[in-house]
Parts: C-alpha cells; sequence; structure tokens
C-alpha cells in the first residue's frame, strides 16, 4: 500500500495549509521584533560600581570607532563602540578568566557585559523603548 492509497485531495489540501501557516507564523515575530525603530537612539552606559562613569551616543560610532578607557579596581578595560555595536576591546591582565572580552559584540538592548572583579557593567539604552523593566 502506497502513501498515494492513503491520502485524499483533502488531506493534501489540509497538509499543504498547515505547512504554509506554520511558516508565517515563524516569519511574524521577525517582522514585528527584528528591526529597530528608526527614530530610536541607543546610549551606551558604563556602570562603575554603583555609579554611571560614561554614556557614549552610539550613533556616533558609524563614521569613526569610539575607543576609551575606563579604570578600576584590578586595571583598565578598553571599550570599542563602533557601528552600533559594544564590546570590550582588552580586559585587564589582572582578570582571570576575561568573561567581558568573550563576551562579544552587543548591539540592543537587553544583553548586558559584566566584568565582576572590575566591578563594570555595559549595556545599551534606548531613547525610544517599549521595555519599561527587564529581570533575570
Amino acid at each position: 500500500m502506497k502513501i498515494r492509497d492513503i491520502l485524499t485531495f483533502y488531506d493534501k489540501i489540509l497538509i499543504v495549509f498547515v505547512i504554509i501557516v506554520s511558516l508565517v507564523l515563524l516569519l511574524i515575530p521577525f517582522y514585528y521584533f527584528g528591526t529597530s525603530a528608526e527614530d530610536e537612539e541607543l546610549i551606551l552606559k558604563v556602570q562603575q560600581g554603583d555609579q554611571i562613569v560614561k554614556t557614549v551616543a552610539v550613533a556616533n560610532s558609524y563614521q569613526e570607532p569610539i575607543i576609551f578607557k575606563i579604570k578600576g579596581p584590578i586595571g583598565i578595560h578598553t571599550i570599542e563602540v563602533n557601528q552600533g555595536r559594544v564590546r570590550v576591546m582588552e580586559a585587564p591582565a589582572a582578570d582571570p578568566l576575561k568573561i567581558c572580552e568573550k563576551t562579544g559584540w552587543i548591539s540592543r538592548e537587553g544583553p548586558i557585559i559584566v566584568c565582576v572583579p572590575n566591578s563594570l557593567s555595559l549595556w545599551l539604552e534606548s531613547t525610544n523603548s517599549d521595555i519599561d523593566g527587564m529581570s533575570w
């Protein structure tokens, strides 16, 4: 017995319909949440301990990279802002695991770069955001 003998014409229509609906439902989140708003401006916030020590407009990094250093208890971090993305370019030698350096680039709200030994946190905030809070 072959599969053609088991499936009717309407079964085949139902299978095609389910596949199409599934693909549409998979693509809807990318359409609504995939791109950021055009009037949205990202701002990098750098926190050392419990104080914000630096804020940088990420939009200024499209022409030329912004590189700056932040001194902490165990050494100096080199931070790079380039093409709308942020990363810790170089962690101090005293940082044993250099997790903040290995985190890589962040380019949207939500992810955060943390260097616990140096009490350093970096994150992006939007000037026009629908998010009013986050929890982990």
